[in-house]
């Protein structure tokens, strides 16, 4: 991953914004959160679902997407899976036909026992997941324990029954002594918290010798696994035209 990308001074907007910041929540087990960015920013996304507490320890995970092109394609990497502090052998990738078949095979992945955290991405405006397709995964999360996340691509948020919403960018890295590279940075935006407060955002930068993300403002260990990365690249494909994202 880039760790040099752009980064909005805005504040968000929404009536809910908190008077204080408080420390980078974490996404909790058995809901569904939605997870945005552009596809200059896919790779951010998916390290900042990847590090989340209900992905570490025990379970099977899924991960589900469409054939449909990418601009920037996320592939999934056995050695930077062990990195981040997941075993290559608890994830099952499942590629669907159309975004129907993943809804659906997302949600009986969902209802699995065992299954830990079904992910999901997408890009654009995804049509078919619409208010019941969210309530109806919000429902099996709830019954089940699991977590879902959905990440989108490139899309407008919309109404859903998603627990928290976020929008996720790189940030630019920090120079350490000598001017030498800093650590990757990301920048995590609370766009809506079901029953919380939502308006939170969050400068994120990896550290090495605590081996977590840490909350940049804060200094507070955000929970979940360890994330290097120098796995989470945009890498050439090769034919030299389509660039990868690797995790």
């Amino acid at each position: 991953m880039t760790a040099n990308g752009p980064i909005s001074s805005a504040r968000p907007a929404g009536r809910h914004a908190p008077e204080a910041q408080a420390s980078c929540p974490a996404l909790e087990q058995g809901h569904l959160h939605e997870i945005h960015s552009q596809a200059e920013d896919r790779a951010a996304a998916l390290a900042f679902a990847l590090t989340q507490g209900p992905l570490a320890g025990a379970g099977a995970i899924f991960a589900l997407r469409t054939p449909r092109r990418q601009r920037l394609p996320t592939l999934f990497s056995g050695d930077g899976l062990a990195l981040l502090g997941i075993q290559p052998g608890r994830l099952t990738i499942v590629e669907t036909r159309t975004e129907v078949d993943m809804l659906r095979a997302g949600l009986e992945a969902a209802r699995c026992p065992g299954v830990v955290a079904v992910l999901m991405e997408s890009e654009g405006r995804f049509v078919d997941y619409d208010l019941t397709a969210s309530r109806r995964l919000v429902l099996a999360a709830e019954a089940s324990g699991a977590c879902i996340l959905l990440l989108r691509g490139d899309a407008e948020p919309r109404s859903s029954g998603a627990q928290t919403r976020w929008t996720i960018k790189s940030a630019p890295s920090v120079a350490l002594e000598a001017d030498a590279p800093g650590w990757p940075a990301i920048e995590a935006e609370l766009l809506r918290c079901r029953g919380g407060l939502a308006g939170g955002r969050w400068r994120l930068t990896w550290d090495n010798e605590g081996g977590c993300f840490r909350d940049a403002d804060g200094q507070a260990p955000l929970p979940g696994a360890v994330v290097p990365f120098s796995r989470l690249r945009t890498d050439a494909g090769d034919d030299g035209d389509e660039q990868r994202q690797v995790a």
